[in-house]
Parts: C-alpha cells; sequence; structure tokens
C-alpha cells in the first residue's frame, strides 16, 4: 500500500509540474478514443478461479498536457463496459430440510466502470509519417452500475439466482500501460492506435461494513446468518488489455 501512495504522488506532483512549465511550452491536445477490450479475473486467493475472458467496450475522451516536447500528462475520462466470469465456494440454504450445503457459484457479471487517467506520455521522434509512444501511469474508477448473475451448484442443491451489486466495492484503482503510434494530418491532428493493459489494485469485492452484510467476502452468509470464516477471504481484481483508436486536435 505505501508503494501504492509513493507512486499516485509521484503522478501528482508531475500533474502540477504542468501548471509550473506549461507557460514555456503551451503544449495542448485534445480529443476521443473508443476501442475493444478484453476482461478476465485475478486472484491471491485459492477460493477464486477465472473461467473465461470476456469481451467488452472503452470509449471516452483524453486530454494531453505537454510539458516539453515529446512528454505529456494525460489525463480525460475512461468509461469501460466490462464482462467477466468466474466462481468461488459458497453455502447456500435448503428449502426442503433444516441444514445448508457447501457448493460452486458460478458468477458472470456486467459492469459500467468511469475512470480518470493520469497517465506519462513519452513520444519519439519523427520516423517516416508516424510517430511512436509509450504511456505509464494509474487510473482513479467508480463503478457505476453492476449486474450479477450466478449458478450455484452443490451436493443438495442446483439453482440460479442474482446477487446484490452492494458486494462489490464501488472504488477502483488502477496501474495501466500503452503503447502505440500516431500519425499527423494536418497541423496538429492526428490519429492514433494503441494497446494498453489495466491492472486492478484494490479487491473489487467489497468487505462490508455497518449495515451491509457482504456475502462474498470473509464469511458465509444464508441471508443475514453468519454461517462462519471462509478459509480465504474472496480477492477479486480486474484484469484489462485493449485496443484503442482515436483522434486528437
Amino acid at each position: 500500500m505505501k508503494k501504492n501512495l509513493l507512486f499516485v504522488a509521484l503522478l501528482l506532483g508531475l500533474s502540477l509540474g504542468v501548471s509550473a512549465q506549461s507557460k514555456e511550452y503551451k503544449g495542448f491536445a485534445f480529443g476521443f478514443k473508443v476501442g475493444p477490450n478484453l476482461n478476465w479475473i485475478g486472484s491471491n486467493a485459492e477460493d477464486v478461479a477465472n473461467l473465461k475472458a470476456k469481451v467488452g467496450l472503452n470509449f471516452g475522451f483524453d486530454a494531453e498536457f505537454y510539458f516539453a516536447e515529446n512528454y505529456a500528462i494525460v489525463s480525460g475520462l475512461n468509461v469501460n463496459l466490462i464482462n467477466g466470469r468466474y466462481s468461488f465456494e459458497d453455502m447456500r440454504q435448503l428449502d426442503t430440510v433444516a441444514g445448508y450445503t457447501l457448493g460452486t457459484v458460478d458468477r458472470n457479471y456486467k459492469a459500467t466502470v468511469f475512470e480518470i487517467p493520469l497517465m506519462v506520455k513519452m513520444v519519439t521522434e519523427q520516423f517516416g509519417p508516424l510517430r511512436y509512444f509509450a504511456q505509464i501511469g494509474g487510473a482513479f474508477g467508480y463503478t457505476y452500475r453492476t449486474k450479477i448473475s450466478d449458478t450455484f451448484d452443490g451436493t443438495a442443491l442446483h439453482e440460479k439466482f442474482t446477487s446484490s451489486d452492494k458486494e462489490y466495492n464501488p472504488f477502483r484503482f488502477s496501474l495501466r500501460a500503452a503503447i502505440g503510434t500516431q500519425y499527423t494530418i494536418q497541423g496538429t491532428s492526428r490519429v492514433f492506435l494503441d494497446v494498453y493493459y489495466s491492472h486492478d489494485m484494490i479487491n473489487n469485492i467489497s468487505s462490508g461494513g455497518a449495515g451491509l452484510v457482504s456475502s462474498n467476502y470473509r464469511k458465509y452468509y444464508a441471508g443475514n446468518k453468519d454461517l462462519g470464516e471462509r478459509t480465504n477471504p474472496l480477492h477479486v481484481v480486474q484484469n484489462q488489455v485493449g485496443i484503442e483508436v482515436g483522434i486528437l486536435f
């Protein structure tokens, strides 16, 4: 956590440096982007397993602030439409007899995540008609909507149900990196294409709190009944690789 805070502090320091140096360079670009992404689940808990990588969509806009000829701070807005599928161990109450059964939940989910990136962009000199670039930094995100569809498969019970989106942490922070190329159309207008990778640093599953029962984190629950501690608290993070095409003015 300390390393993550130092990394964020460094990015913020670079961002403040833009305002201090912008009078000299006066470099600014603004544009739009869109592209597909591929999502899969990562975890440090043995009880969580990714089942399938799923395709989503990313779109938004970029704002580039150049503090030197080939160096910029990039921010803007990313709108991520993401999907995922993973499994984990859980318990369910039996309807016919008293007691509970242990089984596996196959979870499909869809989420809309708004992100504000903060990245450093490094651009090469001209190579023929193209210039190449690399970006590295982070993104602060908020999950606006999560839809969850679960299938429980146990020894004495098989059922489909919908879980509460309150089980998910609405706040996200991810590390991002990208490489790409850009082509100048005319003047300062240019089109670009990049490939990026994003990795969440915060557990997507909520730890719960006062008045909030999180049935998929530290404990097994049936309704509001506490069935005991999990062997491994659930840990779910999103991984994403995608392609973006866009235009900057």
